[in-house]
């Protein structure tokens, strides 16, 4: 095995060297994890180990160098922004050739939360006049910390529709969240939070989490979709949602169309993950993020839409899509034929936002 394709992990405890090293096997490289802890526990979690001085040892560089000559390493992930600092600037005296990987300076940090900062502090907010009287705004503190939780999650949720969610959710009535597609649950964390925040009401998740529902009609995504682990994004969505759900959300695995038929007042589901939850049967805020092809958007918006309240939101995500222009032209006709009953809409990223008047048509 050549040098290129044996990497060291060091501090290899740290949870970004667990989940470099996960990254690293993925990719057929063998991997070496080393500590400088004694009876460090990360220890059982690599097949090679080894241990090094600290790094603040005089002894640290000549025993770096002949570990990586000992096991052929031609290159060093360290996330410790300490050592990290100390290889860039001698990893080339004490392995010529070899590279360097993991920076994870504390300037690091300090520079994507200034950023992080001028971002939602620069958002313009959307313009539209809310049906509902609105309740106090979040913060700027909070809209910052919030939408950094909500990055802490994968998936697609981009922060200007997350901006957006923020400021509808202060003007929407009681009642239940509902999103339909969650995933690794990137949208609902911001649903839960945003909820118990202005004391909305339950969020209920709605999401099959299996194969058969993920082809969209595009060839490429379809043949990505069907390689992900449907049972792994499940148990994500519950470890991302756990720490915050605090009695306030749920979820039904099942096609969007069979939990239509079991949702109504006084519905009440148990899970394992979030245990007992009781619903409205009443939509304050309604999320159509499920299966994007025309038939499925437009079955989710016929079943669930006559479930939002007066003064309710409708939010159909990737209103505007790179694979399909099925939830445009779901979301279109939708506006034609409830034009007298919505009140305001707008367009926040690929999402489009519709907020329907506060008493029935009529």
């Amino acid at each position: 095995m050549s040098a290129a394709s044996t990497v060291l992990v060091f501090p290899a405890g740290m949870p970004d060297a667990l989940a470099y090293r996960d990254r690293a096997k993925a990719r057929g490289l063998r991997v070496i994890g080393a500590s400088s802890v004694p009876g460090d526990p990360a220890r059982d979690q690599y097949d090679t180990w080894e241990e090094l001085p600290y790094v603040n040892d005089p002894a640290f560089d000549t025993a770096l160098a002949a570990l990586m000559r000992r096991h052929g390493v031609g290159a060093v992930h360290a996330p410790h922004f300490v050592v990290w600092d100390h290889l860039e600037k001698h990893l080339g005296e004490i392995a010529p050739g070899a590279q360097l990987t993991g920076e994870d300076r504390p300037q690091d940090h300090e520079r994507a939360y200034r950023a992080l900062e001028e971002r939602v502090a620069a958002a313009r907010t959307p313009d539209f006049t809310a049906a509902v009287p609105p309740r106090a705004p979040l913060g700027l503190l909070e809209r910052i910390g919030l939408i950094r939780l909500m990055n802490t999650v994968p998936g697609m949720c981009a922060e200007e529709k997350a901006l957006a969610v923020i400021e509808i959710m202060c003007c929407a009535p009681e009642g239940d969240v509902v999103e339909i597609g969650s995933w690794w649950g990137r949208s609902a964390t911001l649903f839960v939070w945003l909820a118990r925040r202005h004391g909305i009401g339950q969020v209920l998740c709605v999401d099959p989490w299996i194969s058969d529902a993920m082809g969209q009609g595009d060839a490429l995504l379809d043949r990505t979709s069907f390689e992900l682990d449907t049972d792994q994004a499940l148990r994500m969505f519950e470890i991302n949602l756990a720490p915050i759900a605090a009695g306030q959300m749920n979820y039904l695995r099942a096609r969007a169309e069979d939990a239509a038929a079991l949702y109504r007042p006084g519905l009440t589901l148990r899970t394992e993950a979030f245990g007992e939850t009781r619903y409205e049967g009443a939509i304050a805020v309604l999320h159509i993020d499920g299966n994007h092809a025309e038939h499925h958007a437009e079955l989710d918006t016929r079943l669930w839409t006559p479930h939002v309240r007066p003064g309710g939101w409708i939010i159909f995500d990737d209103y505007e899509w790179a694979f399909g222009d099925g939830p445009k032209k779901v979301a279109d006709a939708f506006i034609t034929a409830n034009a007298e009953r919505i009140a305001c809409r707008f367009q926040a990223g690929p999402a489009l936002f519709l907020q329907l008047k506060d008493r029935p048509h009529g």
